[in-house]
């Protein structure tokens, strides 16, 4: 069940309705929010659910053993086992089979000997990155002292299958999710009181439908899709504005889910940290993850970064540090030589930003800013090739695209059908939504805040009429059918 569906909207008025006016009792409103996630779940593989449930037991007994010891060595024996638990959960799930496959090639050609691993073909259940990670988070942030071991086994189950967050992120951290339960669960019993943001939370739907509906379904289907599908008969224009609609659309795609989870959770009384700002207009690869899926960086720094010693050891620990969380965080998104590469691209460039001491400032002089923030961009879309190709060769492809002149790359497009698939990736509908999604990182958080304010103050009738029209618009724009989130894969 996706969020911009004729489903997910009768599902949800229906979870909303329940849980501020059929249910009254903070207990029946944890249970109810429980069941609804488990539903929603379940509309992608209801076997699945008894995974999340283990892995949520297991997860809730960990805590138990962890924040249930004064011993530091018994503490960090049980965070150590939770740790191998949720890897070999999350590895056997989005790694076994690659694995299973590499490791019978070597012994076929290594040895003679007749055992192989069996290799079984493995259905990966939606969310399982998220969902462990959130597992993780949990008994880390015991482990921690962050926050005190939880004994309501229903608020851990809460926090691991929350609907609005489990398909996609944000990965909240349990120690800003779980102390929010009681007040979400116990606003809103006075009538005259007013528990959750509205306004708010209908500027973020919105905006996440826009970013998903109109700007990443189109750029995806007009441009980047037909070009990348045949990059052997793109020419280079095509290629490079191929690249840059990729950037607009994981980064419309992905931050227009965040937008509509946060808003889910808010009109649900949960607050959940933003996951995006403007990330475009960083000056260095330091500050984009400071503004790119901040959930997930956050995580990286705070439970992987730290444990291998963060800053505290010395320049090189540091930098060692900076490139294998990386690299890691690239495997997390799956088994494949690319990703990899794309964790250690990005590792490579933190650690040469920290050892250069250069992540951190901007130019105070305009003409230099410029500069880098257009590097940045640069690297960043660059990388993003990396991350979408399915192998090396893809990118090779892209590159011979790009470049034809280099030596042992040559053209063999047909000029009248070349033609006739530039004017149309051209067109003045993609390059309109490109600019837009570009320029959209240029607005400033201030401008934005204006603009919200001045919503809320607008009478009610008024208000509806501007969300109705917009819905409207979203309806009569917006192609047949919704294309999966691009995160959902992870």
């Amino acid at each position: 069940m996706l969020f911009p569906t004729t489903s997910f909207f009768f599902f949800f008025l229906c979870v909303f309705v329940g849980f501020w006016y059929v249910f009254r009792r903070s207990l029946d409103r944890r249970i109810f929010l429980i069941a609804a996630s488990y539903v929603f779940y379940a509309f992608w593989d209801w076997r699945f659910c008894f995974l999340l449930l283990a892995s949520t037991a297991a997860n809730y007994g960990f805590g138990l053993l962890v924040g249930g010891n004064r011993d530091h060595v018994w503490r960090k024996t049980f965070m150590i086992l939770s740790v191998v638990f949720n890897v070999l959960v999350l590895g056997f799930f989005k790694y076994y089979t690659i694995f299973a496959e590499t490791s019978n090639g070597l012994l076929a050609l290594h040895t003679s000997a007749s055992f192989r691993l069996p290799v079984i073909y493995i259905l990966l259940p939606v969310g399982i990155s998220y969902f462990t990670f959130k597992c993780m988070s949990y008994v880390f942030d015991v482990y921690l002292c962050k926050m005190p071991t939880v004994r309501s086994f229903l608020d851990v189950m809460l926090y691991v299958s929350f609907f609005p967050q489990i398909a996609s992120g944000p990965i909240v951290q349990a120690s800003e999710f779980i102390p929010q339960i009681d007040k979400a669960v116990s606003s809103g019993i006075d009538p005259y009181e007013k528990p959750i943001e509205f306004d708010r939370a209908t500027l973020l739907i919105l905006s996440g439908l826009i970013k998903k509906m109109v700007f990443a379904n189109f750029i995806s289907t007009l441009l980047v899709d037909p070009v990348f599908s045949d990059l052997a008969s793109a020419g280079p224009l095509a290629a490079l504005f191929a690249a840059l609609g990729y950037a607009v659309v994981i980064y419309c795609d992905f931050s227009g889910y965040s937008d509509m989870a946060i808003g889910i959770a808010l009109l649900l009384g949960f607050d959940t940290p933003a996951n995006f700002n403007r990330p475009y207009v960083s000056f260095s690869v330091t500050e984009f993850w400071k503004r790119w899926h901040i959930t997930f960086s956050s995580w990286l720094k705070n439970y992987l970064y730290f444990s291998m010693g963060g800053s505290r050891f010395g320049t090189i620990r540091t930098l060692f540090a900076l490139f294998f969380t990386m690299a890691i965080g690239g495997l997390w998104h799956g088994a494949s030589v690319p990703f990899l590469v794309w964790g250690a691209m990005q590792g490579a460039a933190l650690a040469i930003e920290r050892a250069f001491g250069y992540g951190n400032t901007r130019s105070p002089r305009l003409p230099v800013a410029i500069a880098q923030t257009a590097g940045s961009f640069l690297f960043v879309v660059v990388s993003w090739l990396v991350f979408r190709a399915r192998s090396l060769a893809e990118i090779g492809l892209f590159f011979r695209a790009v470049f034809p002149f280099l030596p042992g790359t040559q053209s063999a497009v047909d000029t009248s059908s070349s033609t006739a698939s530039t004017s149309f990736i051209f067109s003045p509908v993609v390059l309109i939504l490109v600019f837009i999604g570009l320029a959209m990182h240029a607005v400033p958080g201030s401008v934005r805040g204006h603009l919200s304010q001045a919503y809320r103050l607008l009478p009610l009738p008024v208000k509806g009429v501007c969300i109705a029209l917009v819905l409207a618009l979203i309806s009569v724009v917006s192609m047949s059918g919704v294309a999966p989130f691009i995160y959902f894969s992870f």
